[in-house]
């Protein structure tokens, strides 16, 4: 008999995957459709632009995406998808070698990630919260630490690395670090021309996408703008 219930409840939790991963896919290309964007359900290949441009992002796991729709919006090349790596819990993931630790604390990251690819370049920066888990993004892209003056709150609340101090005090201006108070969750990484927006182990409900989308836009257009 408890063989038959642990059997049972394997099978309903797997069910219920798969019918969470149709749903969301069904609800996605929903959402593609109203924006205007292509959409491509299930797994795919992490696009080559993507794996070699150097996203911290990327080296947490496996080089595989879900759920891609894609575009243009506003002058930019825009991609939209779901990105899921496992991690310690305090720590990072691995891109090719499986996560070995404890299994209770190692975690599941999923993460709705915006992907730009614009004319107009930024320089190299890596931009997350300051509570968030422990990173080796600048040892590992030979980016520093950058603070502002007078901005102790923002300090605090974030962490922003980057190679070139002197241009990261040009554009992020007081009205950037304004927008970035406002959403503290931020998680932001450029390099040249291309730059994805994303929130740490948040995968966003489809209904909440049309307004993700539109947050990363109004951030980006204030950098590129400082970024002439």
């Amino acid at each position: 008999m408890t063989k038959f219930i642990i059997i049972a409840v394997f099978v309903f939790i797997v069910l219920g995957a798969i019918y969470f991963e149709k749903r969301r896919g069904d609800d996605m290309a929903a959402v593609a459709g109203r924006l205007g964007l292509s959409f491509q359900p299930g797994q795919h290949k992490l696009p080559g632009e993507l794996s070699q441009a150097g996203f911290d992002l990327f080296t947490q796991g496996p080089p595989n995406i879900k759920n891609r729709m894609q575009g243009h919006r506003n002058g930019r090349e825009v991609t939209l998808f779901d990105f899921h790596y496992d991690a310690t819990t305090s720590g990072e993931g691995q891109q090719r070698v499986p996560v070995m630790d404890d299994r209770n604390s190692v975690e599941r990251r999923s993460q709705t990630v915006i992907w730009f690819r614009s004319d107009s370049n930024l320089p190299d920066l890596d931009l997350s919260p300051g509570s968030t888990h422990k990173r080796s993004v600048g040892q590992r892209f030979g980016l520093t630490r950058v603070t502002f003056d007078g901005q102790d709150a923002f300090n605090r609340q974030f962490v922003l690395l980057a190679r070139d101090a002197g241009k990261m005090r040009e554009i992020f201006t007081d009205r950037v670090l304004d927008y970035l108070a406002g959403h503290p969750d931020t998680v932001l990484e450029s390099r040249g021309r291309d730059t994805l927006y994303y929130r740490f182990g948040k995968l966003s409900d489809p209904k909440a996408v049309s307004g993700l989308l539109e947050e990363a836009e109004s951030l980006l257009d204030l950098l590129q703008r400082n970024n002439p």
